[in-house]
């Protein structure tokens, strides 16, 4: 089996804002609408915010896009260890209660 392909963002010529996982690309490939897949892929990529490095846990944020009139929310966990770029490490689809849960402790994407 081949190595899938991994995308780096590049701000600049010289330096990438983050970096993603495998697990990451594999969750948001199990969605079956590719244009729902490019809407949340340019959510994040337009509004992740930096985060503080942090070497003993993960970030856990939620986010929300519309696709076709419908509200779609998701869960994304981001890894930062010092001298290293955002990780996102995996995605996953949650219900509304979920979403609202992340907002009221402020671990949403903005």
């Amino acid at each position: 089996m081949g190595l899938k392909p991994r995308f780096i963002k590049v701000e600049d010529e010289s330096v990438g804002r983050y970096d993603v996982e495998d697990d990451f690309i594999d969750s948001l490939s199990e969605l079956d609408d590719i244009l729902l897949k490019i809407k949340i892929s340019d959510y994040i990529d337009n509004n992740l915010p930096e985060y503080p490095d942090n070497k003993f846990t993960t970030y856990v944020v939620g986010g929300f896009v519309m696709h076709n009139n419908e509200s779609i929310y998701f869960a994304i966990e981001i890894l930062k260890t010092t001298g290293s770029l955002l990780t996102l490490t995996d995605f996953q689809l949650i219900d509304v209660n979920e979403y609202l849960d992340l907002i009221n402790l402020n671990l949403y994407i903005k």
